[in-house]
C-alpha cells in the first residue's frame, strides 16, 4: 500500500533531531517527533508544497484505521520526502502524520505485504491518541509500547494476523534498546498484547482484508498445466443475489449497499454519487467472489485482487480497471508471475517461479 498524498499545505519547517525540541519551540517543553525506527536524519528537514492535486489515499488508509474504534481524523497527514520514515509530531499547535512516500513502498516491497505500511501508520496515529505528541515530556520507550500496542489492536480489526500485525516492527526494529526505543522483542511483545486483547474482545474469523486497491485484466496465456486451482474465497448464491435487478439493499447512492446486476453479478460496497467508489466486493452470478479491492468512480483502482473463473488469480494494483503497478499473477497450477505491470501487461517479463516456489529458468 504505497501511502501517498499531495496536501495543500504551506511549507513546513521541521526539526527531526530525534525527539528534539521544534526550532520554534522553548526548551522548557520538549516537542514529540519520534520516528518508527528511531534514529537521527537531521538536523532539518524542508517539505514544501507541491501543488499537485490530493488523491487522498494515505487519508482514507489514516480513517480506515480509525474507523474501528469511531473515531475520525483529528489530524493532518502530509508526505515528505527524503525522511526516510513516518512519524507523528506536533508543529505550531496543529498535528501531523509526516511520512516518506518511497520509505512506505520500500517496507512494503520488503516484507511482500502491505499490512507492513498500514501497522506503521497505525502506530504513529496511537501517539497522537495517547497524548504522546502534546505532554511535553518528548519520546520515550513506554510511549512506544503503548503506540505498538495500539497498532496490534487495530490491525487486529482491519483483518490482519498476529505475523502480520507483527512485520513491520520484525523487519525495521532495533535488537537494543535506546533512549527512545524499546528493543525489537519488545515492541512485538506490545503489539501482540495489543493483538490478543481484541481477539478476546472481538473474536471472529478473519480474511486477510487489503487497504489499498483494484483490477480486472484478462487471463495471462501460458502453457502451464492448470488442474489445481488455487483458493478462492466462494460466496455461495443468496436470495439477495437473486433479488430484484438493482439496489437491494443499503445505500447504493452515497453508501454502504448492495446492487444487483441483469446478468445475476453483483456488488456489495460503498457507492457514491451512485458509483462505485471505495471498498467492496464484486460477485459472479454463481455467487462467487469475482473481485475484492477498490474502487474509484466505477472502476477498479489501488489494490485488490481478481479471480477468473479458470482459478487464475491476480493480486496487486490497479488503474482504471487493469493492472497498473506491482503486482503478483498467481496460475491455476501453483506458479506464478511477480512483475510491475502497465495497461494489465507484464513489464520487462517479471519473474516466474514454480509451484514449489524455484525460481523458473
Amino acid at each position: 500500500m504505497p501511502v501517498k498524498t499531495a496536501l495543500s499545505l504551506p511549507t513546513i519547517l521541521v526539526s527531526m533531531a530525534l525527539c528534539g525540541p521544534l526550532m520554534a519551540q522553548t526548551p522548557a517543553q520538549e516537542t514529540f517527533i519520534c520516528k518508527y525506527t528511531g534514529g537521527n536524519n537531521g538536523p532539518q528537514v524542508i517539505c514544501a508544497n507541491t501543488n499537485a492535486p490530493s488523491i487522498g489515499h494515505a487519508e482514507r488508509v489514516v480513517d480506515r484505521i480509525l474507523k474501528p474504534i469511531g473515531l475520525v481524523r483529528n489530524f493532518k497527514v502530509m508526505e515528505c520526502a527524503n525522511t526516510d520514515n513516518c512519524f507523528a509530531t506536533v508543529v505550531k499547535g496543529q498535528r501531523f502524520i509526516i511520512y516518506d512516500a518511497a520509505f512506505m513502498q520500500g517496507i512494503e516491497e520488503e516484507t511482500e505485504t502491505d499490512w507492513s505500511a498500514i501497522s506503521i501508520m497505525a502506530h504513529e496515529i496511537g501517539h497522537h491518541l495517547q497524548g504522546h505528541t502534546i505532554d511535553g515530556r518528548g519520546g520515550q520507550p513506554l510511549k512506544e509500547i503503548e503506540a505498538d500496542k495500539f497498532s496490534g489492536f487495530v490491525l487486529h480489526q482491519l483483518g490482519a494476523s498476529l505475523d502480520e500485525a507483527t512485520v513491520a516492527v520484525r523487519a525495521l526494529g532495533d535488537e537494543h534498546a535506546t533512549s527512545t526505543h524499546p528493543a525489537k522483542p519488545v515492541r512485538i511483545e506490545a503489539i501482540r498484547k495489543g493483538w490478543l486483547e481484541a481477539e478476546a474482545m472481538y473474536p471472529k474469523n478473519r480474511t486477510a482484508v487489503k487497504t489499498p486497491t483494484a483490477m480486472a485484466p484478462k487471463p495471462i496465456a501460458t502453457n502451464t498445466n492448470t488442474t489445481a486451482a488455487p483458493s478462492r474465497p466462494v460466496v455461495a448464491p443468496t436470495s439477495t443475489a437473486r433479488a430484484t435487478v438493482g439496489c437491494v439493499s443499503g445505500d447504493c447512492q452515497d453508501g454502504t449497499g448492495t446492487f444487483v446486476y441483469p446478468t445475476r453479478e453483483r456488488y456489495a460496497g460503498e457507492f457514491e454519487e451512485g458509483d462505485k467508489h471505495g471498498e467492496g466486493v464484486e460477485y459472479y452470478a454463481d455467487g462467487k467472489v469475482k473481485y475484492k479491492g477498490n474502487f474509484r468512480d466505477n472502476l477498479r483502482s489501488d489494490y485488490g485482487v481478481y479471480f477468473f473463473l479458470n482459478g487464475d488469480k491476480y493480486a496487486g494494483w490497479f488503474q482504471k480497471n487493469v493492472p497498473n503497478g506491482k503486482g503478483t499473477y498467481y496460475f491455476a497450477d501453483g506458479g506464478r508471475l511477480v512483475a510491475t505491470f502497465k495497461n494489465g501487461q507484464p513489464m520487462g517479463g517479471g519473474v516466474f517461479y514454480n509451484a514449489d516456489g524455484t525460481k523458473a529458468e
